[in-house]
């Protein structure tokens, strides 16, 4: 008995730490949960205050947008007369995460087309550059030769689209198609190999021979072309086409962009991108 007695002293007194630190995590849990709905209760508060629906009669609701996406993007530096590519860098296709603020559709009276505005920003790095010699997929090669890019953007999307569903009885299920503009400022940097130029023959015919796998020496490209490190800060513009689909506040889209930089001097930088994106609207 008294060696049972001493067994169960020994377990109250391994367990009770135990049980102490499962009452401290619970009480911690709970104070969360309270801290939690007392900032709910003060959201909706300053929702429908007074001075949050001045502005959001002047402006419609916003949306505070943020998610995942797939996207690819390269970056061109041309020549701006001829457009002709000098070199390109890819980020290649890799999940990114989404941050963006939108207003609410608003649309042409009961039609079905209708109009938004967004807000963006992001920033990305491509690590492989392309080897670019026709329009077909068999007539590019990517290589790792050691030099990179840096991209800051923030955009204002002004869009008009044609809504499919708004309509009928499950208003917040629909698809859009539509088009938008892309007005932003950039900050770009990095460095290159000049693969792209013809002038440079030993280096255009060794990118060529290498796109049709006759050579795959990577480092020659790093003896017979020229390098060069840039950097630019400007303003510019583009496009974009897209298709999305909303439920309850959830959506998915595919949109394709083109943003135009406006560099200094003989040459400008194109950025093309692709994008597969799922997200969430949380309404300010």
């Amino acid at each position: 008995m008294p060696r049972l007695s001493r067994m169960f002293t020994l377990i109250a007194f391994l367990l009770l730490p135990s049980l102490t630190q499962a009452n401290v995590i619970s009480e911690t849990v709970d104070d969360i949960s309270e801290s939690y709905e007392k900032c709910e209760e003060l959201y909706e508060h300053i929702r429908k205050s007074e001075c949050a629906n001045s502005v959001f009669g002047l402006l419609g609701r916003m949306y505070f947008q943020v998610g995942v996406s797939f996207t690819e993007r390269q970056v061109k530096f041309q020549n701006s007369e001829t457009e002709e590519d000098v070199f390109i860098l890819s980020s290649g296709l890799k999940p990114r995460p989404i941050f963006s603020v939108s207003l609410s559709d608003s649309y042409f009276g009961e039609s079905n087309f209708g109009y938004g505005l967004g807000f963006s920003y992001f920033d990305d790095y491509a690590f492989e550059q392309i080897i670019k010699r026709g329009g077909g997929d068999n007539d590019k090669a990517t290589v790792d030769l050691g030099t990179y890019s840096s991209m800051n953007v923030v955009a204002v999307s002004p869009t008009l689209f044609y809504s499919i569903g708004r309509n009928d009885n499950t208003p917040l299920r629909f698809l859009k198609l539509g088009l938008g503009l892309n007005f932003m400022y950039s900050a770009v940097r990095g460095t290159a190999y000049l693969t792209e130029l013809e002038t440079d023959t030993d280096c255009y015919n060794y990118g060529s021979a290498y796109v049709d796998g006759t050579v795959n020496d990577e480092n020659e490209f790093k003896t017979l072309c020229d390098s060069t490190r840039f950097r630019e800060t400007s303003f510019g513009s583009g496009f974009k086409v897209f298709l999305s689909g909303e439920w309850n506040r959830w959506e998915g889209t595919f949109a394709s962009s083109l943003f135009l930089h406006r560099g200094q001097g003989d040459y400008r930088f194109v950025t093309q991108e692709v994008q597969i994106a799922l997200s969430r609207k949380f309404e300010f």
